[in-house]
């Protein structure tokens, strides 16, 4: 079934379509499966697990690539996949059993050329919700790049816009805060869910005491605590926290809910604050 599907797109020249996108609709953190269904090809070996990976790295969705869904599912798993042949409603069914919103069936069949299609499956409907057929030369070995810019054509842009969260304590009620230039609130604010990789200048500031700067670095999937700590001008010297630092938590892999600090550093010495990276 799905060869002739896929026969019929490239016959009539269609390479892709996708269903219209509501801004917003879509969580950027929903739970994903990606899953691969061969038709009597060898070609692009893996292909599912490495745009599982190219999904883990590039976006905040929860993916499962199909080792952690066959744990799930059971061993049964590859041959339902194989039984579905492609059918929408046979594959939202096995997504409902994985407990993710989406289903990307990942197909790889030859016509000539090698063909690469990528069905964006509503669990919960079992209707694809876009779609895409790309033909790739025989040995065509696509690139992390672009197997980026197809997963770009079947799913929304937000998907691609990965996340940290910055927890600002302040110990004075009513205080101004502002993050990267914007005004957010008055102390005591949320925690704030920023676009990341980046850095964030903070100024906390009321009147009456001495203004509180510090700049950090987010990572993505990174929650950061800043304590800011007001003070009133004349009580003892200027304190550490009173001048510019920057928080670095670059470059650190973690699984799981993991306490670390984050430091702010200045020219000779450091000050450690409580932060929390996930």
């Amino acid at each position: 079934m799905i060869g002739r599907h896929i026969a019929a797109a490239v016959a009539l020249g269609v390479v892709s379509a996708a269903a219209p996108h509501v801004a917003g609709a879509d969580s950027p953190k929903r739970p994903v499966a990606v899953l691969e269904f061969r038709s009597d090809s060898k070609a692009m070996a893996q292909i599912g697990a490495r745009i599982a990976e190219v999904l883990g790295a590039r976006t905040s969705l929860k993916v499962t690539d199909e080792d952690h869904a066959r744990q799930i599912y059971g061993a049964q798993l590859d041959a339902d996949v194989v039984a579905c042949d492609g059918e929408a409603r046979c594959i939202g069914r096995i997504g409902q059993r994985l407990k993710v919103h989406e289903v990307l069936l990942i197909g790889v069949s030859e016509l000539g050329d090698v063909i690469l299609t990528v069905q964006r499956v509503d669990s919960r409907t079992g209707k694809v919700r876009a779609r895409l057929a790309e033909a790739l030369a025989e040995d065509a070995a696509p690139s992390d790049d672009e197997l980026a810019v197809y997963l770009g054509r079947v799913l929304p842009a937000d998907d691609f816009i990965r996340f940290g969260t910055i927890a600002i304590r302040v110990n004075v009620a009513g205080a101004d805060v502002r993050v990267g230039g914007t005004a957010r609130g008055t102390s005591p604010i949320p925690d704030l869910r920023v676009p990341a990789p980046a850095r964030y200048p903070i100024e906390v500031s009321k009147l009456g005491f001495q203004t509180f700067r510090a700049e950090v670095q987010i990572t993505p999937d990174a929650n950061i605590r800043v304590n800011a700590e007001l003070t009133r001008p004349g009580q003892g010297e200027q304190k550490w926290y009173t001048r510019w630092y920057v928080a670095a938590a670059a470059g650190v892999v973690l699984a799981g809910a993991v306490t670390t600090t984050v430091v702010l550093a200045r020219d000779r010495d450091s000050v450690p604050i409580g932060g929390m990276i996930q």
